[in-house]
């Protein structure tokens, strides 16, 4: 098999990517569906954790929570760390320290070499666990920061920018629940859902009925809409904003998120000035305390920069595609070429030999034009089926057999092979091998020819059988030339300790190491 091209690997690593994106949009979008029944603020916050760490590859995420009067952050919440860390461990809440810059800052960081920083100090919990890479965001309150999500890991791939989107989408939703909670408290009127904290998020969400209509757009979607206010679209069936060919699956995603199921799709939707995009939306039930179905949320990502890499990516796959089949039928026409030159020496050596005056002349002339035939024979079965590093050669073999069978006249040939892994620079001298043998069985020999390919110690044994009554005392020792017998020994691999005559059986039997 060949080396991974270049556009495989960024095909992999695009496909890894699209991976990790929908992973972490799914959970993004479920726990955002399941914080809105939340009752419990650290109970929400663990749950983040475990989010965080399944999105991000990860085993250790916590919540740090800013105490002012001490002036630095406390691990609240969390997953992988010792549960007497919970509550007690501390961070320093200063710029020197990620969670601390990210904190003062409000501002999300990523720190992938810890060790090696000069911007920022390892705080000691994170040496004691081994963490090489961290990746800090705000949980914004309604004043300031109340606190900051980390994802943290000792080894693996370095967090990317990408991971700050879902990161932040999931301190949002913290962030909304406490808002709800509080308001809860205060005011005894239970919210389904915070306007302001829906509108920090760097996704376009949509609040819509049960049957469709549009009750809150947040600002970040307005935006990537190209829509100028809520009030030009709410009351409005959200089904109208999509094109034609997409209302379909916008319809089924309504009426399943109606019924309790959660959906998801990928589609384009234009903004209202025409500009296309393409989304990755979910939708999912907001249900109350009794179960029930009031709202649906729908969550959609632009995935346009995606599509356009995606889009481009096929088209340079599509272009090499094309120049490989142009290249591939270049090689099929050189093979041809190839074939028929080595035909038209079998022919003009059997030409010679007809002339030939002298016995001994035309034998090796006919000869010679027979193991051109075979060159050609075994080029062509080669070409026509040589596709990996690693064959099984029975297939080339039978291939081979059959086309001596018809070179000589109605003498039958057998092939008893047994599966064997022949590296494919090793099939040619196998088919050569098993060639000369065989055309001597066939010139010299009787009746039925058996092959027999078995392993054997590692390598591998060919054996011809014919019906004769055996061979001279003095063979292999060359009775003409000998160029059959030093081939055999060349191309076997054990030169010439390859070949051994079988003298004890009643009938012709020779036996070939070969190796593999």
């Amino acid at each position: 098999m060949q080396d991974r091209s270049s556009d495989e690997i960024i095909r992999s690593a695009l496909q890894a990517s699209h991976t990790r994106l929908r992973r972490q949009h799914e959970l993004c979008v479920q726990f955002g569906v399941n914080s809105l029944q939340a009752t419990n603020l650290l109970h929400l916050q663990t749950q983040a954790c475990a989010v965080v760490a399944k999105g991000m590859g990860t085993a250790y995420a916590k919540v740090l929570k800013y105490q002012k009067a001490e002036g630095r952050l406390v691990l609240e919440s969390g997953v992988g760390w010792a549960p007497t860390d919970i509550g007690t461990a501390t961070l320093g809440a200063d710029d020197s320290s990620p969670a601390g810059y990210a904190h003062m800052m409000d501002r999300p960081v990523i720190s992938n070499h810890l060790g090696q920083e000069l911007r920022f100090r390892t705080p000691e919990l994170l040496k004691r666990y081994g963490i090489e890479r961290a990746i800090n965001v705000p949980i914004r309150g309604t004043g300031s920061p109340m606190g900051v999500l980390e994802a943290d890991s000792p080894d693996g791939d370095d967090f990317i920018e990408t991971d700050l989107v879902f990161m932040q989408g999931i301190a949002n939703i913290i962030a909304m629940t406490a808002e709800r909670l509080a308001f809860q408290v205060e005011q005894q009127d239970p919210a389904p859902y915070s306007e302001s904290v829906l509108n920090a998020s760097p996704d376009c969400v949509k609040i819509i009925s049960t049957d469709g209509r549009i009750e809150f757009f947040n600002e970040t979607g307005l935006c990537q809409m190209g829509l100028p206010s809520l009030d030009a679209v709410k009351g409005n069936r959200w089904e109208t904003l999509w094109p034609e060919q997409s209302k379909a699956q916008v319809e089924q995603a309504i009426r399943d998120a109606a019924q309790g199921h959660a959906y998801r799709f990928e589609s384009f939707c234009p903004t209202a000035a025409g500009e296309p995009r393409w989304w990755d939306v979910t939708v999912a039930p907001i249900k109350n305390s009794e179960q029930q179905v009031e709202k649906l949320i729908v969550v959609s990502r632009d995935i346009s920069e995606r599509y356009h890499q995606e889009v481009k990516l096929k088209a340079l796959i599509d272009a090499q595609s094309v120049q490989i089949d142009q290249n591939q039928l270049m090689i099929e026409e050189i093979h041809h070429r190839v074939k028929n030159s080595l035909h038209l020496v079998n022919a003009m050596l059997m030409l010679q030999a007809n002339i030939a005056t002298e016995e001994v002349v035309k034998v090796q002339l006919q000869t010679a034009a027979n193991r051109v035939l075979t060159v050609a024979s075994v080029h062509e079965r080669l070409y026509r089926s040589l596709d990996t590093k690693i064959s099984d050669p029975r297939e080339f073999l039978q291939l081979l057999l059959q086309d001596l069978g018809e070179a000589f006249g109605d003498r039958e040939i057998a092939l008893q092979a047994e599966p064997l892994a022949v590296a494919a620079e090793r099939l040619a001298p196998l088919g050569f091998v098993t060639s000369e043998l065989v055309i001597n069985a066939l010139k010299y020999g009787k009746g039925k020819v058996t092959i027999t390919l078995a392993r054997q110690d590692g390598h591998a044994v060919v054996t011809v059988v014919d019906q004769g009554d055996g061979f001279p005392d003095s063979y292999p020792k060359p009775s003409g030339t000998g160029l059959g017998m030093r081939l055999v020994k060349s191309y076997s691999g054990f030169g010439s300790e390859a070949i051994t005559v079988d003298r004890s059986a009643p009938t012709s039997t020779i036996h070939v190491r070969f190796r593999l």
